[in-house]
């Protein structure tokens, strides 16, 4: 009886095509993974940053970055006339809006401030009303940046109610210097409920990314060699 076995047999071209695809994607798995560090660096971070002690705020911030993710203090007096509604924003399966004010703080500078989740209602979308409290007021919350932008239908600014905000379309909009920064108050407004956030710097995403890479090019190598395996005998 003849005995049968295997040779391997790899040809020239396809052996760097399948070396270099996989030198590529193990490089970019170890540049994920180097990122997905970074990541884990600011994470750390941006969540030691909550429980330090909270940072007064005045019109001299000129960057978001040092105040991101901490909690802040604010006096002034809510400016109805600049309140508006962030529409799509979902809670318990529900549809409603984030209502936004700007404070107007001592120093006359303005800081807007997310007071809480509301419900369409009836008259959608005509949003409901949820005036702010009158004269001076305190707010301690979390210094955050507005949610993260998602596809427009319509007209991008209708009257009060916004698809999406950003700092920078309502000074725009509006003509007024606001902080770069959105805060989440500790406690909601009357009638609204409280929007709460943690820091998230993307951390898994990197490590999701490295895992990929890093399968595809030991995918790449196990195809190589299986397809260089020929029975002989």
């Amino acid at each position: 009886m003849k005995a049968l076995g295997f040779a391997f047999t790899p040809s020239r071209w396809p052996t760097l095509g399948a070396a270099a695809l996989v030198a590529l994607t193990v490089y970019l798995g170890v540049w994920q993974t180097h990122r997905g560090d970074e990541k884990q660096e600011r994470q750390r971070l941006l969540e030691a940053r909550i429980r330090e002690t909270p940072v007064v705020l005045t019109g001299s911030v000129d960057s978001a970055e040092p105040l991101l993710y901490r909690r802040v203090r604010a006096s002034g007096e809510f400016q109805l006339a600049g309140q508006i509604y962030v529409d799509n924003q979902v809670l318990h399966e529900r549809a409603g809006y984030f209502v936004v004010t700007p404070l107007k703080l001592r120093d006359g500078a303005l800081v807007l401030v997310n007071r809480g989740w509301i419900a369409r209602g009836p008259a959608y979308p005509q949003p409901p009303p949820a005036p702010p409290p009158e004269g001076t007021v305190e707010v301690t919350g979390l210094a955050s940046l507005p949610p993260a932008r998602f596809l427009e239908l319509g007209e991008a600014v209708s009257a009060n109610v916004w698809q999406n905000l950003t700092i920078a379309r309502y000074r725009e909009t509006t003509k007024s210097k606001v902080l770069p920064v959105i805060v989440l108050p500790d406690a909601a407004g009357a009638g609204l409920e409280s929007v709460h956030e943690t820091p998230d710097a993307g951390v898994a995403k990197h490590r999701e990314y490295a895992l990929t890479w890093f399968s595809l090019a030991a995918t790449t190598f196990a195809l190589w060699i299986g397809l260089n395996m020929r029975r002989v005998g």
